[in-house]
């Protein structure tokens, strides 16, 4: 078993199996499935560039013989960095083939991150584009290699590679499979209750946690995601978000496209422009979308200018859909959408199309199976009544048992008998249905991403101005929310919020999402009763203020 990994108890694993939930088969083997089974179909479109499934696993393959002819063997891990391109999936199902671990980072963490997941994670293998936006990751990873031992692979998408690292289009021009037969691919089955992917949490603790999903579990969420919002082979799945994000992954995502034989187009910006200009062109007929971009979809200016007929669903899920905007999805787009609740550490939650409107405009949707288990429950773990608003916790076949590696802050998020704290305040509603009203945890929800408080504060309490901060939710009538910084300067000292946000972005290295868009500087912080800044006036204060 992978040192750090907290296993199902043998009595849910074996219920979970008696139950059809877990079938042990791994990542890889559900892609040999769905890759023989549609082969002559069109499997991936980016950027007008078109992939058939027996060409994808042709490319899937050699890359895996490649990665083991390199050194690197099951349970290795991997940090994935790539964009929304052809490559990443190559990349990614490779990788799961062999059961070299995945770790789900997004192109624009920098170094503050990846090294904190090279370190924590002694991940072998670095995959990045040769640049992104602008931004050298070829730059960042010789940095991070000279901090992290264990990282001696970089593979690099795209032109123009450095000379240290190792080209992905090269690995793919060369017939690997000549020499070494696929069929030894076999040879490195990984266990499938052991962690196939590893996926990122926003987090409270300042960094971000790491989350094993395992082969049996992965699969079984993005099988039954498919069938809650109808893929058809006759589907077009346009991905326009990170598609590492677990959203755009497994909810049902990349892989539960492909399992039904649909085409995914992956689209390589979420920019309005592009997006719509997808939608027509591939014809593109269900997306998942935070509600931000949703928003910014029904206003833009351009909508009638494109044809959007061929849509026929949206799945909003990241963050809250607000009524109002879910009651205009239809007479603007003129599609069907579903409501989602999720989280990287597993249990997901949908509404369905044949919901009554009630149900599809106020509620988050109801859990997938029999054996997801709900509780809602107040500051003391005592149950509240139906209908009443406790923090939710849940326990089933998607949801892990403990983050990786993190013993200590395992005892805070999950309770002794297994149910993991979600941090979300919601009410049940009418049957198993969930009506997400708030958060306990200290994050920031900025039109789905995820962001630590605590994070930030720990690095902008590192500028040499600052006495103390607090880092808080502001609404955002795009976004949902976004971040205020209100700040303690020391003696004599003055700031701007240009001057830290370059402090941030050039000394601390956080990525663009996470830097302040607003500063208070403020003489003192309003206190709770034992001694803590009292972050619920201070959000109370900045609404005020922008109300």
């Amino acid at each position: 078993m992978l040192d750090g990994f907290v296993p199902f108890p043998e009595e849910f694993a074996t219920r979970y199996k008696q139950k059809g939930y877990w079938i042990d088969k791994t990542l890889g083997e559900e892609f040999d499935d769905f890759a023989i089974k549609y082969a002559d179909r069109i499997a991936l479109a980016c950027n007008g560039e078109y992939c058939t499934f027996r060409e994808m696993a042709e490319r899937v393959y050699r890359l895996a013989l490649h990665f083991i002819e390199l050194g690197l063997r099951p349970y290795d891990r991997m940090i994935l960095q790539l964009p929304n391109e052809l490559e990443f999936v190559y990349v990614y199902f490779a990788a799961v083939k062999i059961g070299v671990i995945p770790i789900m980072s997004l192109p624009v963490h920098r170094d503050a991150e990846i090294s904190f997941f090279a370190q924590f994670t002694k991940a072998k293998a670095h995959v990045i584009p040769s640049r992104f936006k602008d931004f050298s990751h070829q730059a960042m990873s010789h940095e991070i290699r000279k901090k992290s031992p264990a990282l001696t692979l970089t593979f690099v998408s795209g032109d123009n590679v450095d000379p240290a690292f190792i080209s992905i289009t090269a690995l793919l021009n060369d017939r690997i499979e000549e020499r070494i037969p696929v069929a030894a691919l076999s040879s490195y089955r990984p266990d499938p209750m052991e962690p196939g992917v590893f996926q990122l949490s926003g987090g409270t603790t300042g960094v971000p946690k790491i989350i094993p999903r395992t082969h049996n579990d992965y699969a079984l969420m993005f099988k039954r995601a498919s069938e809650i919002i109808r893929l058809t082979k006759d589907s077009v799945f346009g991905i326009a978000i990170p598609v590492n994000h677990n959203f755009a992954l497994t909810s049902p995502g990349l892989q539960g496209a492909l399992y039904c034989g649909v085409k995914v187009v992956l689209i390589p910006s979420p920019r309005t422009d592009v997006v719509f200009e997808s939608i027509e062109r591939e014809r593109i007929t269900i997306m998942p979308t935070p509600p931000a971009l949703l928003l910014r979809w029904m206003e833009a200016p351009e909508l009638s200018r494109y044809d959007l007929s061929s849509l026929d669903a949206v799945l909003a899920g990241g963050a809250r859909l607000n009524p109002e905007a879910a009651k205009r999805i239809k007479p603007i787009l003129g599609c069907n959408y579903h409501q989602n609740l999720g989280m990287s550490e597993g249990m997901l939650f949908w509404t369905e199309r044949d919901d009554p409107e009630d149900l599809l405009i106020n509620t988050q949707g109801a859990p997938m199976f029999e054996d997801d288990e709900v509780r809602l429950v107040d500051e003391n773990d005592r149950e509240v009544p139906y209908g009443q608003p406790g923090e939710l916790l849940v326990r089933g076949p998607t949801t892990i048992r403990g983050y990786y590696n993190s013993p200590e802050y395992n005892k805070k998020a999950f309770t002794p008998d297994g149910f993991y704290r979600t941090g979300d305040v919601a009410c049940m509603y009418k049957g198993r249905y969930l009506s997400v009203e708030g958060r306990i945890k200290d994050t920031i929800n900025r039109g789905g991403e995820k962001i630590s408080a605590e994070e930030v504060e720990n690095h902008i309490l590192s500028h040499p101005k600052v006495e103390n901060c607090a880092y808080v939710a502001m609404p955002d009538r795009i976004l949902g929310e976004k971040g205020c910084a209100f700040v303690l300067a020391k003696a004599g000292q003055d700031l701007t919020l240009d001057e830290l946000c370059r402090f941030l972005k050039d000394e601390r290295n956080i990525s663009a999402y996470k830097l302040p868009e607003r500063l208070e500087l403020v003489h003192s912080f309003p206190m709770t009763e034992v001694g803590k800044i009292d972050k619920k006036e201070l959000r109370r204060i900045i609404s005020e203020k922008l109300g």
